[in-house]
């Protein structure tokens, strides 16, 4: 195998795979990269067994050119490091038997290697397209939902992923973690895909965190989503992401989030969440679950946090329809759920003091948090 790359497209190549390298691994070859060349195209995959990627450079860039095809795998923590600190502009590599050979200018670095059909395949599923989306869209939709997302220690590992539940041509994706909701959907998605059949699938939040890492910003930029019973993969223009799924059951987020409001509360975001931000410093120092005061009047929400450390007051004007109100919640949800949202205003929709409080957007219904409050004890 031989061949010549750009060092810029060889460095941007290793950086998108290397986080899908697992750091310790009884198996020796996943701690490396896969290079794989055919006569048009140089494949980079790294897998950790839950999850694989596969970066593709076409020769007709005029970044890569191919001389021999074949196949390797080499160690990713030192090609990592040595790719950034090569002189030349263009790296070439080329292979006999269990050794690479790496030339760049006067550079000249000689490694073991792996024999590449030991690597495990990526892609692990019949391929046929299920939806077509952007990729800004869903980095938006992921970002909108993963913080409300169950930490490792919970006994429901589903809750740790993030449900893509696509129906009636709607993406919704949700992640829970028994205190809170996150909701996201996007109606009218594009229909000329080959197999629009509906799924659900819970994907490791470890998955969409990289996701979000690669898909780009561009307004233009599609991919690929395609959902088997046990895979799920995304594809680019130049790089497959494919993963497990999580087993398990997600609660009915459609039906939770259909609560009937006593209180409605619309309130500019950015005065809100400065002064929940404001009134957490104290709480976050001086009680267990962050324990934030709204007293919610006829024209304001007056934000509160006492302890030991002190105690903080605010009053924020808004405008409120039903029934005055006095509710605590956990400062840092509702402060991860305001962070989502770009739109000057939001509606809060409270039912009763130990009901759920629904946070929107203004006159948005496709971005839904829902947090349940705190019990206050007899002396508020």
């Amino acid at each position: 195998m031989r061949f010549s790359i750009s060092k810029n497209q060889l460095i941007t190549g290793i950086s998108t795979v290397e986080k899908f390298v697992p750091s310790k691994s009884t198996v020796s070859i996943l701690t490396g990269i896969k290079f794989a060349a055919d006569t048009d195209s140089l494949r980079l995959s790294a897998t950790d067994l839950e999850m694989g990627i596969e970066y593709n450079v076409k020769s007709e860039s005029g970044e890569l050119s191919i001389q021999e095809e074949g196949s390797f795998v080499i160690s990713s923590k030192i090609l990592s490091e040595i790719s950034r600190r090569m002189p030349g502009d263009m790296v070439e590599f080329a292979s006999k038997e269990n050794t690479v050979f790496i030339t760049s200018g006067d550079f000249n670095l000689k490694l073991p290697c792996f024999d590449a059909e030991d690597f495990p395949d990526i892609s692990k599923i019949d391929l046929s397209e299920t939806i077509v989306l952007k990729q800004r869209l869903f980095k938006e939709m992921i970002k909108q939902t993963i913080f409300a997302r169950a930490d490792e220690t919970t006994s429901r590992p589903q809750l740790t992923g993030i449900l893509i539940d696509y129906k009636n041509h709607v993406l919704n994706m949700v992640a829970l973690d028994g205190f809170r909701v996150a909701w996201r959907y996007e109606e009218q998605l594009p229909e000329e895909a080959n197999n629009p059949n509906d799924f659900r699938v819970i994907v490791p939040s470890s998955t969409m965190l990289e996701i979000s890492r690669i898909f780009k910003d561009d307004e233009d930029a599609d991919f690929k989503l395609y959902a088997a019973s046990n895979r799920v993969e995304f594809k680019t223009e130049n790089v497959l992401i494919s993963s497990r799924v999580l087993e398990g059951d997600f609660i009915d987020y459609a039906k939770v989030m259909n609560v009937e409001p006593d209180t409605i509360v619309k309130v500019d975001t950015s005065d809100f969440q400065s002064a929940v931000e404001r009134a957490n410093i104290i709480a976050r120092e001086g009680n267990r679950n962050n324990l934030v005061i709204f007293n919610i009047s006829d024209d304001f929400i007056e934000v509160k946090a006492d302890t030991e450390l002190g105690s903080i007051s605010d009053k924020v004007f808004c405008d409120v329809e039903g029934e005055k109100l006095t509710i605590a919640f956990n400062a840092s949800f509702f402060i991860d759920a305001l962070r989502t949202i770009a739109l000057p205003k939001i509606q809060l929709n409270f039912s009763g003091s130990t009901g759920p409080c629904i946070i929107t957007p203004e006159g948005v219904d496709n971005h839904k948090n829902f947090i349940l409050p705190v019990k206050l004890g007899d002396n508020y």
